[in-house]
């Protein structure tokens, strides 16, 4: 099993922007082979923190998911969107 985090601080002026497309995306995300969570949280006193958590059944399965063509918009569409974003994959042991 894959676990990814992702933490991330959106730019002020797109914060509402990043969570209306997330909402769009986590559906069809969901709904993709391999995928056994995919929740967005906000840090409650700072609007514009989040912290994406990820578990995944294989590494193969998160690589197909980043392919995917609502991945790779969802990337472009919100590129330029965040102060900080830092990514992180573990393996479960």
């Amino acid at each position: 099993m894959i676990i990814v985090t992702v933490k991330l601080k959106t730019k002020s002026e797109y914060t509402t922007q990043y969570y209306d497309e997330f909402k769009r995306v986590s559906e069809e995300v969901k709904a993709e082979e391999g995928c056994l969570e995919y929740e967005l949280y906000k840090k409650e006193e700072k609007s514009s923190d989040f912290l994406l958590f990820e578990r995944w059944k294989t590494k193969g399965m998160l690589e197909a998911h980043l392919q995917t063509s609502h991945m790779t918009d969802f990337i472009a569409k919100t590129e330029g969107w965040f102060e900080s974003k830092d990514i992180k994959v573990y393996d479960v042991v």
